[in-house]
C-alpha cells in the first residue's frame, strides 16, 4: 500500500478558477479503438504509443497522464487521487496544452480534435481523457463531449423473417 499523506493530495479538491479563453478547435473525446476519420484530428493524450493503431495521430505529450505512471504513483489504483493528480498536472502545464491545441487548429482549420486514449468510458471506465474535458469546461467553458460507442450506434440487425407453418394434412 503506497503512503500518499505525505504527498498532500487528502482534504477537498481545490477549485478551478474560470478564466475566458476562446476555445481554439472543437474537441471530442474517444477510444483509439473506435477513432475514424469523420470524427477529426486525432489526438494523442497518452504515455505511451498503442502498438495497434495504424493511423497517423498527433500527440500532446501535456495531456499525457505521467505522474500516474511513475512511482510512488504508479499502480496506486485509487481514482479519487488519480483524477486529483491529473488535475493538478492540466493546471501545471495549462500554457503548453492551449500552445498545442493552437497549433492543432492552425494546422487543421476546419476539423474537430479528438483527444484520444484507452478506457471504455462509455461502459463506466474512469478515464483521464473525460477528466481533461470536465477541467475544459470548468476553467474555459468549453464542452468535450465523448464520442458514441461505434457498437451501440450500429443499427440493430435485421431478423430473419419467420418462415410460415406449413400446411398439415391432419
Amino acid at each position: 500500500m503506497i503512503n500518499l499523506h505525505h504527498l498532500g493530495l487528502h482534504g477537498p479538491e481545490p477549485a478551478v478558477e474560470r478564466i475566458d479563453v476562446a476555445q481554439p478547435l472543437d474537441l471530442a473525446t474517444g477510444r483509439y479503438q473506435d477513432w475514424r476519420e469523420e470524427a477529426g484530428v486525432p489526438i494523442g493524450i497518452t504515455v505511451g504509443r498503442p502498438r495497434f493503431v495504424r493511423y497517423r495521430y498527433i500527440q500532446i505529450q501535456a495531456l499525457a497522464p505521467w505522474e500516474l505512471m511513475r512511482p510512488p504513483l504508479k499502480g496506486i489504483d485509487d481514482i479519487p487521487i488519480e483524477r486529483r493528480v491529473y488535475r493538478q498536472r492540466l493546471t501545471r502545464h495549462e500554457a503548453e496544452i492551449l500552445a498545442a491545441l493552437r497549433e492543432v487548429a492552425r494546422s487543421y482549420p476546419t476539423l474537430p480534435g479528438v483527444l484520444l486514449c484507452y478506457e471504455k468510458v462509455n461502459q463506466g471506465e474512469a478515464c483521464h481523457r473525460r477528466w481533461a474535458a470536465e477541467w475544459f469546461l470548468e476553467r474555459y467553458g468549453w464542452e468535450v463531449p465523448e464520442l458514441p460507442d461505434p457498437q451501440s450506434a450500429t443499427a440493430p440487425r435485421a431478423r430473419k423473417p419467420k418462415m410460415p407453418e406449413p400446411p398439415t394434412l391432419f
